[in-house]
């Protein structure tokens, strides 16, 4: 059950973070409501699932999913471009929170 709150935790903040590109591009105001309903699940469902994971695996798989799903919303939603660099980067961090959950 921690695993699935920690997963939606990281789900929340992505789209938050989607979000804050419309307030600041757009200056449309309704995804502000949005976007603290969405921090505030997402620091509860987190809180919750580090009653069972340790904090430092529990937040480096909460900041990695914000990672990879804010680049992979840029890239499919916003038609941003995505490098190599950037490709490797992400890798090496999905990589290292295997090796903290194997731990």
């Amino acid at each position: 059950m921690a695993w699935i709150l920690l997963m939606i935790a990281g789900t929340e903040e992505v789209i938050s973070v989607s979000l804050l590109k419309y307030v600041h591009e757009y200056r449309k105001k309704w995804p502000v409501f949005i976007i603290v309903l969405g921090y505030a699940l997402s620091f509860t469902c987190m809180a919750i699932a580090m009653k069972s994971i340790t904090p430092g695996v529990a937040y480096a798989v909460w900041t990695g999913m914000g990672s990879v799903g804010i680049t992979l919303v840029s890239y499919f939603w916003f038609k941003e471009k995505i490098y190599l660099p950037q490709v490797i980067c992400l890798s090496l961090i999905v990589i290292g929170i295997a090796g903290l959950k194997l731990n």
